[in-house]
Order: structure tokens, then sequence, then C-alpha cells
């Protein structure tokens, strides 16, 4: 019935047409098939010539019928028929077409970290449903999980090993045996002790390893060496190879991989619970990172107003200080104008019978009486006869240097100018006597008294500036933080029902718009609530119907005559999409 020499691609198995090969491993060869009664496309898993006639292999290979055949999970394939035919023993399952785990991870592209662990949840969960059912799968490796149509949704295939437990215990596989691919293996099945659940989550702690860091946490050159290093050696850390982990997904990573089985998870739910958990630190840790981006509202709102502030503020303030400069200004020159005025007049009966004594006495009078910076007296012959310096008497008069002038009128000139580094409103008077000039009076006013008031002035404007504007900003900021503190709590509840929590309501009572934004999500909340009941409800209520369909649709067309054990099948549910390929052991995807 079996031929050692290599099959070749046989145009029908059974019922079924053979489409193509999809893949050859070291125990049997994968076609992609069409099953005529069902109008369904189909992969095909048939044991080679020269395995099939070996007694250990066929029991291997039926073991995975028996094993795959119990398991209905939406992340392990589907196994829908076993026989035998002229061919050889033979598996029929779902048709998956998409890249393996390897294949993804060995294209090149960066595996997100929230993706990995996405990754490893599947798995964690359908080894817990695979370990509830007895079965133990002993290769679990990336060639063996494939991604239907290239998303995220993983399913386990190739239980070509799987050790599934009998009632009395017995084993067909030999103490001692090493089954399953090297790399991925536990340290308790390198030695050929007894394997169970905990052996196929050391092999998904390899796979979240190589998923998060990119690398193999065991390698060597030689099989021997690997073998020591799995049981013996511990793997570089994580954080060394992905400084960015997270401890807590770094430690969930660790346990896995612990040599002895009973400090590591005892059951692949632990183990999705835990790394759910790093899938909710991840997303808080993104949303920390988008917060950091962002500006916030009470920010903007805050510095918005006191700009807008500060700026009127500021206008206000130039223009006051404008305006009160300039009025003080204008009043020290009408001062300094009348007194240079009277000076002329006062003097020009002394300067016309050239009474220079009377000259100096008067200069004198009038400095100690004003706050004047320089007086001097001028003869029509431009020598100085009266002044508040008495070395300038007598002496050709010397100009205090002008800066520009301000004003002229009716002879008078006025002129900002500096006098012993002192800035000072210079005043020019012609004295006359009937109506001809016969000399000149120059009055020195200091800026000083002006300037300190106009500087009192901008401090005080400065002041009342930087007051109201922090007021400003304390009030806006602290209105900001009352309309984005409410927002917060929205966030939070729409961030709770992204995650699932549905029952997650907001208490707080508000009586304006916000308060009817938080009663719109309370009712939004409780209808998607009641739908997620009502789904459940309808699914408790048709699981047992559906199980009896997929158990009654498909029937086996003949019966392994070497096997005395009835063998249980289930089948997929009608609608299932067959999407995805096998390929066989590191070669293929099936085996």
């Amino acid at each position: 019935m079996f031929s050692d020499s290599e099959p070749q691609i046989p145009e029908q198995i059974g019922r079924f047409k053979i489409l193509g090969a999809l893949g050859e491993g070291a125990m049997s060869n994968v076609y992609k098939a069409f099953d005529p009664e069902i109008n369904r496309t189909i992969a095909i898993k048939l044991l080679r010539g020269e395995c099939a006639a070996d007694e250990e292999y066929r029991y291997r290979f039926l073991q995975e019928a028996k094993a795959a055949g119990k398991l209905t999970h939406p992340n392990i394939v589907t196994i829908y028929d076993v026989g035998e035919a002229k061919e050889g023993p033979y598996i029929a399952m779902e048709y998956l077409e998409g890249p393996t785990l390897e294949e993804i991870m060995g294209s090149g592209q960066p595996i997100p970290v929230r993706d990995a662990v996405i990754y490893g949840i599947q798995i964690a969960e359908a080894l817990d449903y695979s370990h509830a059912h007895g079965i133990i799968h002993r290769d679990i490796k990336p060639s063996n999980i494939i991604s239907p149509g290239g998303v995220r949704n993983l399913r386990i295939t190739d239980f070509g090993i799987a050790h599934m437990d009998t009632p009395d215990k017995q084993r067909r596989t030999q103490m001692g045996a090493v089954l399953g691919t090297p790399q991925y293996m536990s340290p308790e099945q390198v030695e050929g002790q007894t394997v169970d659940g905990r052996s196929d989550l050391f092999s998904l702690g390899v796979i979240l390893y190589q998923l998060i860091t990119g690398d193999k946490p065991f390698t060597s050159e030689t099989l021997t060496s690997l073998l020591m290093k799995i049981v013996q050696d511990e793997p570089v850390p994580i954080d060394q190879k992905a400084p960015d982990i997270l401890p807590s997904l770094q430690k969930i990573v660790e346990k896995l991989l612990k040599k002895q089985p009973e400090q590591r998870f005892q059951s692949g739910r632990e183990v999705a619970d835990s790394l759910r958990w790093a899938v909710h630190e991840i997303d808080e840790r993104e949303e920390q990172k988008n917060q950091a981006k962002i500006f916030p509202l009470r920010i903007k709102w805050t510095a918005a107003m006191a700009l807008m502030v500060t700026l009127a503020m500021l206008l206000g303030s130039y223009l006051v200080y404008r305006k009160q400069v300039d009025a003080m200004t204008m009043l020290a020159l009408d001062s300094g104008g009348s007194l240079a005025e009277f000076i002329a007049i006062e003097s020009a009966e002394s300067v016309l019978i050239q009474d220079w004594i009377a000259i100096e006495t008067f200069v004198k009078e009038v400095s100690e009486r004003q706050q004047i910076s320089y007086l001097r007296i001028i003869d029509h012959k431009d020598i100085v006869r009266g002044a508040t310096s008495a070395d300038r008497i007598d002496k050709p008069v010397a100009h205090s240097p002008k800066v520009h002038k301000i004003l002229e009128s009716d002879g008078m000139v006025i002129s900002e100018a500096i006098h012993d580094g002192e800035d000072v409103f210079d005043f020019e008077v012609p004295i006359s006597f009937q109506k001809k000039v016969i000399g000149r009076a120059e009055l020195g006013l200091s800026q000083a008294s002006l300037k300190a008031t106009a500087d009192l002035t901008l401090y005080t404007m400065l002041g009342l500036l930087i007051a109201v504007v922090l007021t400003v900003v304390i009030v806006a900021y602290l209105l900001a933080a009352r309309i984005t503190t409410p927002i917060k709590v929205l966030k939070r509840a729409l961030s709770k029902v992204r995650k699932g929590n549905l029952s997650y309501r907001i208490n707080e009572t508000r009586n304006d718009e916000l308060g009817q934004l938080f009663t719109e999500y309370n009712s939004m909340a409780e209808v998607l609530y009641s739908m997620k009941e009502d789904e459940q409800t309808l699914d408790e209520a048709s699981g047992a119907d559906d199980e009896t369909v997929r158990r009654t649709e498909y029937k086996l067309d003949n019966l392994l005559d070497t096997q005395e054990d009835e063998m249980a099948f289930s089948v997929d549910e009608p609608t299932r999409i067959l999407t995805t390929s096998h390929a066989s052991d590191n070669e293929t995807k099936q085996e």
C-alpha cells in the first residue's frame, strides 16, 4: 500500500480533488484540495509512504488528528475530516492562506511591541484551551503559527507531535525521545522528562522574547551546545536588547523562561491575563506620550488671555505715559521760559549801564532761590558778565553742547543740552532795551526731576500691568481648569469603553452643557452594554446547537482499520471563511 519512492502529486485523495502542492515535511506532504460535497477549498495532509509504514510515525500522525479534532477555537486550525485512501492516511483541514509568524518576523519590518503582546495573548489563550482539553502541542514555534490574510489574528497549526492525555495516562512517545524544534524547546523537553502545558508556555516565552528583541534567547552553532544553553544558561536580559521595554512585560517573559516548570506561569490563562495588563500599560504610556505632544487647553486659553490683556495694558500704559511726560515737559518749558524772560527783563537796565556788580548780585540771588543748573548773563560782545560759575565771568561765552532745538518763539530759543553730564533744558533769551538787543541770558534747568516723575509713572504703570496680567492668568487658568476637568472625566470614560469596560458610568452631575454630554455618554454606554449582554445570551443559547451542527455536518467516509479507537472530529461553522494555507515543519507551513 505504501511506496518507499518519492510520491508524486496525486490527482485525487479520496473524494478530494488535488489542486496543487503546498509543502513537504519530514513526515507528510500537504496539498491544496477541493471538497466537491461541500464546495470548499481545503488543505490535505497526507502521511508519506515511508513514514506511514512506521507504526510510531503512523500513530503520531493519527494523534495529530485526534488532538486537533477535539479543539474548536478561533486561534487553532480546524480539522474537517480524517480518513484513509489508497495513497495513505490523510487529514483534511482548514485551508489557511497567509504568512507564518516566522515569515512575519523575517520580513525585516519591525513588529510593534503592542502587536507582539497581542500575538502572545492569542497564543496563550489557544494553549490554555488546548491544555484544558488535555492536549499539549509540544512544538510551539513561529513556523507553526499562521496569520490568515496577514492580519493580526493568529492560528496555531501542526499538532504532529502533540501529546494527548489518555484515560490511563499512557504515552506512546518513548521516554527520552526528543520531539520539537530545538530553539523553542523547554529544558524538560530537552532532557526527555515528562512534559505538560508549562512546556508549551516556555516555547511561548521564547517566541515573545524573539518578537520583542528580534533575537532568539538561545543560539549556538552546534545542537549539543544549544541544548546545553537551554537547560543551563539564562538568556541576555530583554532590557539590554530593548531598552524601552516595560518592566512588567520583561518580568512576564522572564517568568515564562524559568528553567523549572513550577516557577513559570501555571496556565495559559495566567499568561493571557498578565499580557492584557501589559497592553493596558502600553496604551497608557502611549496616551501619556500623546498628551506630552499636545498643548493643554487650559494653557492655551490662559496664554491667549494673558497675551491679549498684556498687549492692551502695554498700549494703554504707553499712551498714558507719553501723555503724562508730554504734559510735564510742556509745564517745565512754560515755567522755564517764564523764568528766563523774567531774568532778561530784570537784568536789562544793569546790562545797559554796564553795572556788572549788580548783575553778579542778581545772578547770585536767582540761583539761590531757583533750582537751576546754570545762569549766564552775556553782553553784546559775547562776554559773560554774570554766571553761576565764577570762573566763567569776564570770559567769552562757552555754550553748553546742544542736543537738539525744541522750540523757537519771539527770539527765545529752547533746546535740550548737556551740562556737566546732565540733561538740561537750555533757554536762550535776548536782553532788550527799547527794542534794541543789548545782550542775552542763558538759563539751564535740570531734567532730573522731570525724569524722576516720568520713571515713577512708568514703574507704577508696569506694576499695574503685572498685577492685572497675573490676575487674568490666575482667573483664566482656574476657569479653563474647571472646563478641562470634566473633559478629562469624559475622556477617561471613553477610554474605558475602548478597552471593553461597558459597565463604567459617569456619576458626576452638572447642570450645563458638559452635564448633557455626561448624560449622553451614560445612555450610549447603557445601550452598548445591553447589546453585549443580548449577544452573549444568544451565543449561550445557540452554543449547544452550533456544536451539534459542527459535530454532525461532516462524517468520516472511511474508518482507519488499524485503529481500535473511535475518532472524534470537529467542524467549523458554515459561515467560517477559509482563507489561509499551511506549510510543513521548517520547510513548509503545515509540518
